[in-house]
């Protein structure tokens, strides 16, 4: 094996050039950032090209493995929160019946080890059950359920609740007309929470077996806050004023 000093030399040249370079830049890394700047509507669209369907399927992938490429590996606390809760309304602009962005944001999203951050998710599930309270009744579900038990936020849970349960739909399960009960029950305002219970019971007629014992164990474990409903029922009905 010859050596040739004119085609080794040129190779061991830029081998000493390149780990020359190494030494002083391997420390620097590129700043990569995890969620990709959000655009406006105008853009997202003018970049659909025409075709939103797809690209609405390809901005979704991106934001569902943002932080998790180039063999990175990103924890959900180190997420913009922000940012990601302006992502899911502009992809909600390409296709606005699609369950993938409430799927990604209530099961996936909302497992961040900041609790505040699932406020933003909160808010854009609520967001999406507003839009059309009947076909997305099950986001305000979820909504409800994170504030409560993520957040730790009974009351803004509550106000979610009453959305849930007014909605207009007689197909829906029973116990989203009753989980403002459930709500007020663990904010201590249980003589209300009963109140609901014997609204829904009195209010609906297909109630199945199992559900009428729920609600009648419901009011009866509740023995001396009934009573007390009932007495202050009894108030109500007085005349607080005699007329001559």
């Amino acid at each position: 094996m010859r050596f040739s000093l004119k085609k080794d030399g040129v190779f061991f040249l830029f081998l000493a050039i390149q780990c020359a370079f190494w030494t002083k830049a391997h420390h620097v890394l590129p700043n990569m950032e995890v969620l990709p700047p959000l655009s406006s509507e105008v853009t997202v669209k003018a970049s659909a090209f025409g075709d939103e369907q797809f690209y609405f399927r390809a901005l979704g992938m991106q934001i569902q493995n943002a932080g998790d490429s180039f063999g990175r590996a990103t924890p959900l606390k180190d997420y913009d929160f922000k940012v990601l809760r302006g992502w899911f309304g502009l992809l909600d602009t390409l296709d606005a019946r699609s369950n993938y962005m409430p799927s990604m944001a209530a099961y996936y999203f909302s497992n961040t080890q900041k609790a505040e951050d699932t406020r933003y998710i909160v808010d854009y599930l609520t967001a999406r059950g507003d839009k059309d309270p009947v076909k997305n009744w099950w986001w305000y579900a979820q909504a409800v359920t994170i504030a409560k038990y993520k957040l730790n936020d009974k009351k803004l849970a509550l106000d979610i609740a009453y959305k849930l349960a007014a909605v207009p739909d007689s197909t829906i399960p029973i116990w989203t007309h009753q989980m403002p009960a459930f709500i007020l029950a663990d904010l201590g305002e249980t003589e209300q929470a009963i109140v609901i219970m014997m609204n829904v019971a009195r209010d609906y007629d297909n109630l199945s077996q199992g559900e009428q014992n729920y609600i009648n164990y419901f009011i009866m474990s509740n023995k001396d806050k009934l009573q007390k409903l009932k007495d202050i029922q009894k108030q109500a009905e007085q005349p607080r004023y005699l007329t001559p």
